[in-house]
């Protein structure tokens, strides 16, 4: 039996990550790597799957795929996101967001547009099996690498699986989901905040600021009131991290995600700590946000509550409830 999976419907930007490829910066390659961390190993988590192996990242929603090997799929990153799943037969059964469910070959999984978040996971059991290119299956667009040809999914792609060795038809569920709490974006000031006038870190630090339709992997464009520069926003180019906030001469922010280039020559007033990015990952255009200074001694201490939080989170997952499927019903025939 092939263990595969056939894209019907790849949706705008899905793509094959993982957690990226760290360290590679100085040869002009970007870490990439799924936008929400916290999605991606409770995915992984729910579906026996290591905690490196590699997810089907959706943006937005209406993909669907079919299901060419039995598999566990699990749906994460959404509160209100819902997978409907289809047999050959066309009875169809509902999988609420952040559980595990066991398919046969042959059904279809279809996920329409998530309601609460501007990006979900999707875990497979064996996670996919695309090729490594710098010990990281992860597909960098921007830059046409990893993955399958270096781009997006499209319609109609055949998507190896990896094998489990030893299947396991057990669904979990998580209790807890690390969902957003609607505070601000946390920051940490720097490092070219000398560059800006008091005003505009007082602005920065206070103002609501709204999430542009202009949004990518590389980047998170924001509308909102302009931040003055004492001179001008050129600086010699120099090194980028995922979370920075780069102010270009517009005077408007863009905070830079997971495809950032590896250097840029724009001022950057703040970056977003580690703990936040799958927060700010999960905002649609039109959402609003704001930001909140902390030092890096804070940031330091909130990632180590935020990993002792997501380690219990993966520890606590409970067995599913059995979820009602009619293909099976309708496959005992009527017994009246």
């Amino acid at each position: 039996m092939m263990h595969s999976l056939r894209i019907l419907t790849a949706g705008p930007h899905a793509s094959i990550q993982d957690r990226g490829r760290p360290g590679q910066q100085w040869l002009g390659i970007p870490e990439g790597g799924v936008l929400d961390r916290d999605a991606f190993a409770l995915g992984n988590a729910l579906v026996g799957n290591p905690a490196d192996a590699a997810v089907i990242e959706v943006c937005l929603g209406n993909f669907s795929a079919e299901l060419m090997t039995r598999a566990k799929v699990a749906l994460t990153g959404t509160s209100a996101g819902t997978l409907t799943v289809q047999d050959p037969g066309g009875h169809s059964m509902t999988v609420e967001a952040n559980r595990s469910v066991d398919l046969a070959a042959g059904r279809i999984i279809r996920l329409g547009v998530i309601p609460d978040s501007n990006t979900a996971t999707i875990a497979i059991s064996g996670g996919v099996d695309a090729p490594l290119f710098y010990h990281s299956r992860s597909t960098s667009p921007s830059a046409g690498i990893g993955g399958f040809d270096g781009g997006f999914l499209q319609d109609g792609q055949i998507i190896p699986l990896g094998v489990v060795e030893t299947p396991d038809a057990a669904e979990w569920m998580a209790s807890d989901t690390l969902k957003d709490t609607g505070q601000p974006i946390r920051c940490v000031r720097g490092p070219q905040d000398d560059r800006f006038t008091e005003n505009a870190l007082l602005v920065f630090f206070s103002a609501e600021y709204t999430v542009s339709p202009i949004l990518n992997r590389m980047g998170m464009r924001l509308d909102g009131e302009v931040l003055e520069h004492r001179t001008n926003a050129d600086i010699p180019s120099d090194g980028i991290v995922t979370g920075t906030v780069q102010v270009p001469g517009n005077g408007l922010p863009i905070v830079l995600l997971a495809d950032h280039q590896s250097t840029g020559g724009y001022t950057k007033i703040a970056t977003v700590i580690t703990a936040d990015m799958p927060r700010l990952a999960r905002l649609r255009p039109g959402e609003g946000l704001r930001f909140t200074e902390v030092t890096v001694a804070e940031a330091e201490a909130i990632a180590r509550q935020h990993h002792d939080r997501l380690g219990a989170v993966l520890a606590g997952l409970q067995l599913a409830p059995p979820i009602v499927d009619l293909a099976a019903l309708y496959a005992l025939g009527d017994t009246t």
